[in-house]
């Protein structure tokens, strides 16, 4: 009954905003090749294929005009658009038991260096699986186009990862997405 829950809740995703579960999509595929190096066991990669997928699902509970925006957000868009972790985190713990997926949703703008949103966790209180959809939430943001810019560099995204690698991400994460593309596994 669960996992029809969660596929209505998919459903409805992709009814709401498409763009938001392809990039879900891709966050899974990513993350879930990241988890498969790490040794997560399939449990585990089950956890990190939906939690990937419904990772921004908090943003269609927001108004499209805000999360579709094309120029810069005001300050009170800045302040809506920073709620979609905690308006997803309570609607997956609506919806599911087990709380990875919803932690995962409520954690994913988390970093290592506290300076993230919503609560500004250090980097032993970010759920390992967290961890993973943050640094795949940045490289497919980053060569995804936006609607407020163009798709950057394959290359652009692994130098911010690098760079910040163990400040803002987990750093044995980004060794793992760092030697995909060493090895050509990530395209762009």
């Amino acid at each position: 009954m669960e996992d029809l829950r969660l596929l209505f809740l998919i459903t409805k995703l992709l009814g709401k905003n498409k763009p938001i579960l392809e990039h879900g999509r891709r966050v899974a595929k990513l993350a879930c090749a990241i988890g498969e190096t790490m040794k997560y066991c399939d449990a585990g990669l089950e956890h990190i294929r939906f939690a990937a997928i419904v990772h921004d699902i908090g943003k269609t509970r927001l108004l499209a005009d805000i999360v579709n925006k094309p120029g810069a957000l005001d300050e009170n868009e800045r302040v809506l658009i920073r709620r979609h972790p905690e308006l997803g985190y309570r609607l997956l713990k609506f919806v599911r038991s087990d709380l990875i997926v919803a932690e995962v949703a409520l954690q994913h703008h988390e970093r290592m260096d506290g300076s993230g949103y919503p609560f500004g966790l250090k980097a032993k209180d970010i759920n390992p699986v967290s961890r993973i959809i943050t640094v795949c939430d940045v490289i497919d943001t980053m060569v995804s186009p936006q609607v407020y810019r163009p798709a950057l560099s394959m290359d652009k995204a692994l130098e911010e990862i690098a760079k910040n690698s163990g400040s803002l991400y987990d750093p044995k994460v980004a060794d793992v997405i760092l030697a995909f593309g060493k090895k050509g596994k990530l395209g762009g």
